[in-house]
């Protein structure tokens, strides 16, 4: 079965984007912070591999593309969120690893074909 985590400060934003995965892909179980220090402990629990990680740019905690950097490191591909669109930040999630980067205006299709491609990478 694969996994994925969802990592956005926005409670129902990641709730339903979590719903809706697990419906629309094979991430039939989708784990979730609220943080960067939650993504953390998240990982650190974990006993097997995360198959895709979408990460909100604008986390309170801290600069979401260090979060980028480690997930890449260790093999998962991530598609990274932005609430505008701002080249700065879209190449530097890029620069991170991030396999693309959407707005959270972007529609619920976008996102589920974006995941399902990055998947299968």
């Amino acid at each position: 079965m694969k996994q994925g985590l969802v990592v956005d400060d926005h409670d129902l934003f990641r709730q339903v984007l979590a719903l809706i995965l697990e419906q629309h892909t094979d991430l039939k179980e989708n784990l979730q912070a609220g943080s960067i220090a939650e993504a953390h402990r998240v990982l650190d629990d974990l006993d097997h591999h995360v198959d895709l990680a979408i990460v909100d740019l604008d986390l309170p905690d801290g600069d979401a593309t260090k979060l980028i950097e480690e997930l890449c490191e260790l093999g998962v591909p991530v598609l990274a969120l932005i609430s505008h669109s701002s080249l700065k930040r879209r190449e530097s999630a890029l620069q991170a690893g991030a396999g693309e980067v959407l707005t959270t205006a972007t529609s619920g299709q976008e996102i589920v074909d974006t995941a399902k491609r990055l998947i299968s990478r």
